[in-house]
């Protein structure tokens, strides 16, 4: 969010309250940045970079459970990638600060492809790079556009209710789970847990 105004003010344009932009987070630029500005949005977009390289990675927390989470399916021999909107730069460092690398076989930031979320272009890449196929993948998000983007192609969706609110949409961007901590998911990537969920 800091980012978000240092671009704003920069441009001359009136800074947002917290719920404001908060909606907009795992959204491109080019569908944010005209609600708030009718500046560029390249010029909008180099403004945040420039202020995200100090804010983001130093105000990156690791949420309840996420770490052994990680550990725990690591442990299981699953193979977790990771598809962001952030740039590679931000997603480096912040796997750097908790020292992630080895957890994760691949990593897609937003600007290593043409077409971020909803497009599932990012899910088809991993898929594809890892040799997975649909059935044995899974997309885990907090946002509407990772669930749209898991169904377009179709994988299972699994989401996880999201620190920054919107759940309304996430549920009605028809999710086939819906965790309330990630600390569920464990026991849900069980094939034997989803297929009784699944018959439910």
């Amino acid at each position: 969010m800091e980012a978000v105004n240092y671009a704003l003010n920069q441009t001359g344009t009136e800074t947002q309250p917290p719920e404001k932009i908060i909606p907009f987070i795992g959204y491109p630029f080019r569908v944010m940045f005209p609600n708030f500005s009718d500046r560029p949005v390249k010029e909008l977009s180099l403004l945040f970079r420039k202020k995200a390289l100090e804010t983001i990675v130093p105000s990156t927390i690791i949420l309840p459970g996420v770490e052994e989470v990680l550990k725990e399916l690591s442990e299981r021999g699953f193979k977790m990638s990771i598809a962001t909107t952030k740039i590679r730069e931000h997603i480096d460092g912040i796997l750097d600060k908790f020292s992630w690398y080895d957890y994760f076989d691949m990593v897609i930031g937003g600007d290593e492809v043409e077409k971020v979320k909803p497009d599932p272009e990012m899910f088809l890449t991993i898929i594809d790079r890892l040799n997975e196929t649909k059935l044995s993948s899974a997309v885990i998000g907090d946002t509407e556009n990772d669930i749209l983007a898991a169904r377009a192609i179709p994988v299972k969706a699994i989401a996880l209710e999201c620190p920054y609110g919107g759940e309304e949409k996430v549920i009605a961007s028809s999710p086939d789970f819906y965790l309330n901590s990630i600390s569920e998911l464990p026991e849900l990537l069980s094939g034997a847990k989803i297929e009784q969920r699944e018959n439910k």
